[in-house]
């Protein structure tokens, strides 16, 4: 009897053994599935273009995903091409936990010695291509595909974020990547966007963005395109025609302009919270003592309407009535005329507009216009000159005296009140963008999953607020 029951209990042993084997080459299977062809609201998968021992690696984690919505079959693109893609409201998503796998990001970020001199070590040994203009066309003509496998956000995520629409505007001239990026990380759908191309550019860089554009239904592309000369009224032309094309869409509530070469430092809802705290107040650089104002007397003649000039960065965050002014106001026109002679007139307008409190503007600042680190702070933008009151030391390299972010700057980006940082090239020490894509990236999931809270009490004390009209 125990030479048959032997054999049984070792058939029994392999039946088993066999059933859980097929079990577990059945999950592993369905995971990889999974990981490879969930299509998510974040997904940052590696880059088309060729690149060497530079993987980006996705780790991800799943949500179920719920949709409501309806199918949208075809639509014309800026270039008039015919796209299908469907408009669909997500109530849920999928999301992804990003990370760059070459390097730690979080010790980057947290100034390690030792992981910063490995990046570095690893970079002079490997090189990256950035996607070509050329995959840009030729995958936009799928909408579908593209804002699936570029990781675009589709849904407001938070009720806050639906009900506090922003309109950007972003001038471009070069790198379709680096401005896509950019796009992609500030795009929601709630938001309006408007492009502007520099009438310089080749021809596979504006059919690149066009189709971009083609695919994103509150992104437009500006019709006249300008041919931007520093230090002329060239710059700050497109600014007012994107102005003028966003203003017709009635219920955004502040303005940010922007350049293809900057990234966001906080998320979409960091940037909401940030702006309900200014209730109102606009946010621009603003000085007199540190004018040029020999600038000013090539005009000839004193500004209209006893408008003092300012001199302050043409980068902005401002309400929609200080748009409302500048477009539809006859002072603002008249004064719009005084600076087309001056010299760097983008550097005068805006800034001399908001601090002139006698004119009424909404939101425009009561106090002495005199930016500095601490009373009156500029947070529409992180920019590094060297010099006061933008002086910190610079890690990556000064191209003109502005600081171009390298990795070794991650910590000082990682810990600014800022809302973006200029600037960035893409082709110098990559691992910056990189890295702080992985840091908005995942506080935006953070956020969304409840697990994060951004705290403003920093902002709410600010003397700009507190003494805005």
């Amino acid at each position: 009897m125990e030479g048959h029951k032997r054999p049984r209990v070792f058939f029994k042993f392999l039946a088993v053994f066999l059933f859980v084997t097929i079990i577990l080459i059945l999950y592993y299977n369905n995971i990889e599935r999974t990981h490879s062809s969930t299509s998510t609201l974040f997904q940052h998968r590696p880059r088309p273009g060729r690149l060497k021992s530079l993987p980006m690696y996705v780790r991800s984690t799943k949500i179920p995903t719920k949709f409501t919505g309806k199918l949208v079959k075809e639509r014309s693109g800026s270039d008039g091409n015919t796209r299908k893609h469907s408009m669909v409201k997500r109530k849920s998503f999928n999301y992804t936990f990003n990370y760059v796998e070459a390097v730690n990001c979080k010790k980057m970020l947290n100034g390690n010695k030792p992981e910063l001199d490995r990046a570095t070590s690893f970079l002079s040994n490997n090189y990256r291509n950035s996607i070509s203009n050329t995959w840009y066309f030729v995958k936009t003509k799928n909408c579908d595909s593209f804002i699936s496998e570029r990781g675009y956000v589709t849904d407001s995520l938070t009720s806050e974020e639906r009900d506090f629409p922003i309109a950007y505007s972003i001038l471009m001239f070069k790198d379709v990547e680096q401005f896509e990026r950019l796009l992609r990380a500030i795009y929601r759908p709630q938001n309006y966007y408007c492009i502007h191309v520099d009438a310089k550019v080749t021809e596979d860089i504006y059919n690149a963005v066009r189709g971009i554009v083609g695919c994103l239904d509150n992104v437009f592309m500006t019709r006249k395109y300008v041919d931007v000369q520093w230090g002329t009224f060239s710059v700050l032309e497109p600014e007012l025609i994107c102005m003028k094309m966003l203003f017709k869409y009635k219920n955004w509530k502040y303005f940010i302009n922007l350049t293809g070469q900057e990234f966001p430092l906080k998320t979409n809802y960091e940037i909401v919270k940030i702006l309900e705290t200014y209730n109102g107040a606009n946010d621009m650089e603003g000085t007199v003592r540190r004018a040029n104002i020999a600038r000013w007397s090539k005009a000839g003649v004193s500004p209209p309407h006893n408008i003092r000039p300012v001199k302050g960065s043409v980068h902005i965050v401002v309400n929609r009535d200080f748009v409302d002014y500048v477009l539809n106001n006859k002072t603002a026109t008249d004064f719009l005329e005084w600076v087309k002679n001056v010299d760097v007139p983008d550097e005068t307008y805006f800034s001399s507009l908001n601090h002139n409190p006698q004119l009424g503007i909404p939101g425009s600042y009561k106090g002495i216009p005199e930016t500095t680190k601490d009373k009156k702070p500029f947070l529409a933008r992180f920019k590094n000159w060297g010099r006061e009151p933008f002086d910190w030391p610079c890690r990556g390299k000064r191209v003109r005296l502005i600081c171009i972010f390298g990795m070794g700057d991650l910590p000082l980006l990682a810990r600014r009140k800022e809302m973006f940082a200029n600037k960035f090239y893409l082709n110098f020490e990559p691992f910056a963008l990189d890295c702080l894509e992985e840091l908005h990236h995942n506080k935006t999931r953070d956020e969304y999953l409840g697990l994060l809270k951004f705290n403003t009490s920093y902002y709410q004390g600010l003397d700009f607020i507190k003494n805005k009209i």
